[in-house]
């Protein structure tokens, strides 16, 4: 399993009550598997409760974060002195930093009028366009993470992000529809 790019969102009230509550912060991403009760013996009964877990509309994961970053900016470097200009790096790279730790680095926040930027500008493109601006051997050149194997990138392994993205700019709209912010992790 590899990183994960989280999204979590929230009222601004409530990211103002967690500031000074370290506890409540860390539980806004874990996902304790102890509290999903995995059953073994029953597949269907573990992937049903994961798929509930990932259509909560006030949470979304993203596996494929470095090729959506990519494909969004043209950007294959993580460095911050490289990315380019909001709203675009902001979907997976942006956000100031919080207080709090995440697996990698910390839990970064985007306030009400980025989530609305990242919204607009999200729903400017769409998954047709998105899938022109791949290219597997510009992927593969890039290193873009994680690096499939054997072969690299190709239309089959980018296929589930095209699927998952009209998704990812549904939640930006309706976090913004909504007034909320989002919180971003990587773990």
């Amino acid at each position: 399993m590899g990183i994960t790019a989280s999204y979590k969102r929230i009222t601004p009230q409530n990211f103002a009550e967690i500031q000074n509550n370290t506890e409540a912060a860390a539980s806004l991403f874990k996902l304790n598997l102890d509290d999903l009760d995995f059953d073994f013996s029953n597949p269907q009964a573990m992937i049903a409760k994961l798929q509930e877990r990932r259509s909560n509309e006030h949470y979304f994961r993203l596996e494929d974060w470095h090729a959506l970053h990519f494909l969004l900016t043209g950007e294959s470097s993580l460095e911050d002195d490289t990315q380019t200009s909001p709203p675009l790096c902001n979907v997976v790279m942006g956000g100031k930093p919080t207080q709090f730790e995440a697996t990698y680095g910390f839990v970064r926040y985007l306030t009400l009028e980025e989530v609305r930027d990242v919204a607009d500008a999200l729903s400017q493109i769409s998954v047709e366009e998105l899938k022109s601006r791949f290219n597997s051997t510009v992927f593969n050149a890039a290193e873009i993470y994680p690096n499939p194997s054997p072969g690299g990138w190709d239309k089959e392994e980018i296929e589930p992000l095209f699927e998952l993205y009209p998704q990812l700019v549904e939640f930006f709209q309706n976090t913004a529809k909504e007034g909320d912010i989002v919180l971003l992790s990587s773990d």
